[in-house]
Order: structure tokens, then C-alpha cells, then sequence
């Protein structure tokens, strides 16, 4: 900007208010200084300018893994509503570990992230605490903290889980499995109870051993978590997956196995990510609109960033988006269940 200034012959503060496009600055000024700064290449210094400011124009996102394409879809709603208002993402993954969740905080707070964006892994800790009390702008993105009462955008897991149940209870199924995420984040605690309240409904008792959790949602673990529950005696003749990327690995294990979808097994996912319906057996899932909750929850993060902890901003917002069954050829809808299903 030195540079700038000199060969303009002008201030360094008039090339700071012409750059930013101030108002007060002569258009011919402006349009010269501007002409300077790109023959010399100029990129404004941003963590320079954040130093001095205290604030940055960025925003901080900690999601599981944006290999996942829901995350992924997540994602894009965040940065499209971001770049909107002139703000930039900062993403950094966690792969459901605990202590990825706590090192990404204090990395996104050593920056000044503006606010952060947050698909947690704990059910309610210190670390939420502190943001709240230290008036970070926070939102919980897919979960919520059952201990504190903060800023969350969610879908009904509860009750998304409990329509797959049921859906697969109609169909005829008694004997239904359920391969679910870490049991300590909160929408696996939600569509257990789901699955749960379909399955007492109906007059099924629960087995423990239909029950599985895995430390995180990588296809990989669901391939290992349907094949644990296919070598029980008598084994589910159906399977609710937590999400579709644990949907993919139970069609695998049944590959593996021998067994052929929905014939010998019915399986519903969750999410309905974009290529579900373009599976060789097309995937029956829950869907929740992943690119409009991180909008949602990226425009709760720039209203609190304007309101700069003002006194008004008192009351947490809370957004739960409906979910929907989409029924595929997986679960069976459209092939004869046959009746010796029931009795296993």
C-alpha cells in the first residue's frame, strides 16, 4: 500500500479508502489507484487487516467428514449464503472424534472466525458453555445440546426414524436391525428412540443384539456393523441405517454375503443423499434437505454476527425441518414380502 501511495501521490489512507470503495473518494482517484495496485499485484493482507480490526469477514464450519455427500451438501449451503454477505467458510473435519472437535474450536478461535458452525459430536459440554458465555456467534448444525440451550438447526430424527420403522413394520418385517452412529451424539439418541417407539407400537420386542453403534458413519463401519448383524441366528430380515453412508456398507456386507436386496433383506438409509435413487437397487431413506439447513443455519450465524452480542439477541433460535420417507426399491414396497419372513 506504501508502494501504492507513492506512485499515486497520495496517502496510504487514501488508498486503504479507495480500495475498499469508500465513498469519499474521487471516482478518477479511485479508478487510478486501483489501476496501480493491479500492475503491482496487490492482495490485500485479510489476516492483517483482522489483527487490527479484531473482526474477519470468515466463518468457521466443523463438520464429520466432507467426503460424506450430505456434509458435503451441507457444506455448499453454507458457503453460497456466506459468499452472499461477503464471508468466507473455514471447514475442518472431525471424523466424530472428540478431541478433533476441541482442537478445531480452539484453531477456529485462534483465527477470529466471525462465528462458527458446528455438527457436534458431544451431547452438551464446557466447550459450548464457553462459546455461549463468551458470546461466540454458534450454531449447532444437525444436533443439538441437550444440557444447553443454544442456537440448533436440526431435522426430526425422531421422528424420521420412527416413519422408516413403521414403514418397514407394514411391510411385515418383525425382525428389524438397526446400525447407528456414536452413541453419545444426540440425533443417534433420537432416532433410536424412534425405532423404539415404532417397534413398541407395534408389539415387537426389542432384541439388543438387532442393536449396533459404530465410532463413526464411514461406509466401512456400516459393511462391518450389517455383517455382525446378519451372522445373528435368526438374522433381521430388515436394516434402518443412521445414515446412507452406513446404508452403503450394509449393501455391501449383504453382497458378501449372499444375500439379495429386498428379497432377503430390506434396507432403509437415511439422508437421501444425491446418488441414493441411482443405486443398482434404488435406496429407500429418510430425507432432510441438507443444502437448506446449512442455509438456515449459516443465516442464523450472520444475523448474530450483526447483533454483536447487543442485549437483544437473548433468545436462542431453533429450526427443526421435517423429515420425509421416500420410498425405494429396497425396502421391498414394490416386491412380495414372503410370508416366511415373519416367521424366522
Amino acid at each position: 500500500m506504501k508502494d501504492i501511495a507513492k506512485i499515486a501521490g497520495v496517502s496510504i489512507n487514501t488508498v486503504s479508502r479507495a480500495l475498499n470503495d469508500k465513498p469519499e473518494i474521487n471516482e478518477k482517484t479511485r479508478r487510478r489507484i486501483k489501476r496501480i495496485a493491479r500492475e503491482l499485484n496487490y492482495t490485500p493482507n485479510s489476516i492483517a487487516a483482522s489483527l487490527a480490526s479484531r473482526k474477519t469477514k470468515t466463518i468457521g464450519l466443523i463438520i464429520p467428514d466432507i467426503c460424506d455427500p450430505f456434509f458435503a451438501q451441507q457444506a455448499r449451503g453454507v458457503e453460497d449464503t456466506a459468499k452472499e454477505e461477503g464471508y468466507s467458510v473455514i471447514l475442518l473435519n472431525t471424523d466424530e472424534i472428540s478431541e478433533a472437535e476441541l482442537k478445531a474450536v480452539a484453531t477456529l478461535r485462534s483465527i477470529r472466525v466471525a462465528g462458527l458452525m458446528l455438527t457436534s459430536v458431544f451431547p452438551g459440554t464446557d466447550h459450548i458453555e464457553n462459546l455461549n458465555k463468551q458470546k461466540v456467534p454458534l450454531v449447532l448444525l444437525n444436533r443439538r445440546c441437550q444440557e444447553i440451550d443454544t442456537n440448533y438447526v436440526i431435522n426430526d430424527n425422531q421422528k424420521g426414524a420412527y416413519k422408516a420403522t413403521k414403514h418397514l413394520i407394514k411391510l411385515g418385517h418383525k425382525k428389524i436391525g438397526v446400525i447407528l452412529g456414536p452413541q453419545r451424539i444426540t440425533s443417534v439418541l433420537d432416532r433410536y428412540v424412534g425405532y423404539k417407539k415404532a417397534m413398541a407400537e407395534a408389539g415387537i420386542e426389542l432384541s439388543e443384539k438387532y442393536i449396533v453403534y459404530g465410532e463413526n458413519l464411514k461406509p466401512s463401519t456400516g459393511e462391518i456393523l450389517a455383517e455382525q448383524l446378519l451372522r445373528n441366528n435368526p438374522r433381521p430380515t430388515a436394516i434402518l441405517a443412521y445414515c446412507d453412508s452406513l446404508a452403503i456398507g450394509a449393501y455391501a456386507a449383504a453382497r458378501n454375503m449372499g444375500l439379495s436386496i429386498p428379497e432377503e433383506l430390506a434396507l432403509v438409509g437415511y439422508d437421501d443423499i444425491p446418488y441414493a435413487q441411482y443405486f443398482e437397487i434404488p435406496l429407500t431413506t429418510v430425507a432432510q434437505p441438507a443444502y437448506n439447513m446449512g442455509k438456515a443455519a449459516c443465516k442464523i450465524i450472520l444475523e448474530k454476527i450483526k447483533l454483536g452480542g447487543d442485549e437483544k439477541d437473548l433468545e436462542s433460535q431453533h429450526i427443526v425441518f421435517e423429515p420425509e420417507l421416500v420410498i425405494r426399491k429396497s425396502c421391498g414396497a414394490q416386491v412380495q414380502i414372503e410370508s416366511s419372513w415373519s416367521d424366522y
